[in-house]
Order: C-alpha cells, then sequence, then structure tokens
C-alpha cells in the first residue's frame, strides 16, 4: 500500500493496543477479577473500587480533553469548513463536562453513586463521539473501538457498582 495508508494502519494499530491496554484497570479492578486472581487478602473490594472509581474519572476527563485539543485547532469534522465562533463555544462547553461528571463521581457519597455518575458519563461521550464519527470527523476504525472501550468500562463499572449495592444490602440486614 501506500505510505499514507500504511501510516494509518500503523496508527490504527497503536490506538488499538493502547486501548486494549487502557481497558484493564477497568476489567482488573472488578470484584471478579480480584477473586478470579486470588487478590481477596491483598486488596479489599473497597480499595479496588475506589481505584477503579479513579481511573474511571481520569478516562473520563481523557475524553473530553480530545473535544478541548481539537477546539483549540478548530477541528471540523467537514473538510473545508470553517466552524464558526459559537460551533467552537459549543464543542469547548461539551469539552469540560466529561471533567465536572468526572469530579462529581469522586465526590458520590457512595460506589454506586460514583460508579453509575462515571457510566453515565463515558455513554454520554460515546453518543458524542458517535454524533461527530457520522459527520466523517473520526477516522473509520475509531468508532467500533470506542465502542467496546465503553463497554468493557461500563460493564467493569456497573460489576463494582453491584457489589457495593450488594455490600450495602448485606449491612443493612446485618444491622436489623
Amino acid at each position: 500500500g501506500s505510505p499514507r495508508r500504511v501510516r494509518a494502519r500503523v496508527m490504527a494499530h497503536a490506538a488499538h493496543v493502547m486501548g486494549a491496554l487502557g481497558a484493564v484497570p477497568f476489567v482488573g479492578l472488578t470484584p471478579q477479577a480480584r477473586d478470579a486472581l486470588g487478590l481477596r487478602a491483598v486488596a479489599s473490594g473497597e480499595t479496588c473500587a475506589r481505584a477503579q472509581i479513579a481511573y474511571g474519572a481520569t478516562i473520563l476527563s481523557f475524553l473530553g480533553g480530545i473535544h478541548w485539543g481539537l477546539a483549540a485547532v478548530k477541528h471540523t469534522v467537514v473538510k473545508h469548513w470553517n466552524p464558526t465562533p459559537a460551533q467552537l463555544t459549543a464543542r469547548y462547553a461539551w469539552s469540560v463536562t466529561p471533567s465536572l461528571l468526572a469530579w462529581a463521581a469522586l465526590s458520590a457519597p457512595s460506589e454506586v453513586a460514583a460508579c453509575g455518575t462515571l457510566m453515565g458519563g463515558l455513554l454520554a461521550c460515546a453518543g458524542v463521539d458517535t454524533v461527530y464519527a457520522r459527520a466523517g470527523g473520526y477516522p473509520r476504525w475509531l468508532l467500533p473501538m470506542r465502542y467496546g472501550l465503553t463497554a468493557a468500562a461500563t460493564l467493569s463499572l456497573a460489576a463494582t457498582a453491584f457489589r457495593g449495592a450488594d455490600e450495602g444490602e448485606r449491612s443493612k440486614s446485618k444491622r436489623r
């Protein structure tokens, strides 16, 4: 293939590898992974949950930062189109929303609330990215990868949230 196509394939491969590695903390910090790896004596469920929530907040902020960077360079989803100040302002406004959701998750009163906030934020980011991708703003390979990573992250957070909800129920029944 042409040098441009080869470069594009290399970049897509690198993104897939980095994306898969980025999913490891989400999956590895689930209660199921902790149990399967025999780490119950090494790391408590609360420690793993808090680490996963902190990582989720970091990733959510990263996803917003992508849009800040694209707005800063006036990246458009349509070639040869100059975005208006209002369109750039909208993208800047969206770009800080994931960080605010991440902060809310870190400030949440429970693991369940934190995980739910992060899951909603990740799904919202995927929705916004879908809009940009459909308008031609991302390479074709990116959206399927993005959906897979979002699924891994949200399912992992759901596993942690159910752990928190289950432990909350157990502690309530012990108090009765």
